[in-house]
């Protein structure tokens, strides 16, 4: 029976372990930031980063707390969890926030209405026009 709770111990230590040297094997490498599938996706991860991309049409995904990201151009959706995370962009169709104090600022949007379709999870969030 006691073999049996150190097995388990042992084995949640090293998936967590795991889980989090694979988290900063990302951040190291590439500081948090990474862009794929021909600049149409963006993902930013980590802690007060202050970034700026040129996107048309794709999606950005922005996650952890603090960041500042500046995106020129369109996105057809942009993702922002953690905390205290701006995100300034020129046009978006769809905003989802989750998390707390997150902003989205925007200039346009290419929906019917002239604003992004947007959900808001958390307290303090919102999507500010510019």
């Amino acid at each position: 029976m006691k073999s049996i709770r150190t097995a388990a111990v042992l084995t949640i230590f090293l998936l967590g372990t795991g889980k989090a040297f694979s988290q900063s094997r990302k951040t190291e490498s590439t500081k948090g930031v990474e862009k794929t599938d021909n600049d149409k996706k963006i993902e930013v991860d980590g802690v007060g980063h202050k970034l700026n991309y040129t996107l048309n049409g794709g999606i950005a995904e922005i996650e952890g707390a603090d960041n500042t990201v500046t995106i020129k151009g369109s996105a057809k959706k942009i993702s922002v969890s953690g905390t205290g995370n701006k995100v300034y962009i020129d046009k978006v169709d769809k905003v989802i926030i989750e998390g707390g104090n997150n902003t989205v600022y925007y200039k346009t949007s290419g929906t019917k209405t002239g604003k992004p379709d947007a959900s808001l999870t958390g307290v303090g969030n919102k999507v500010s026009k510019q």
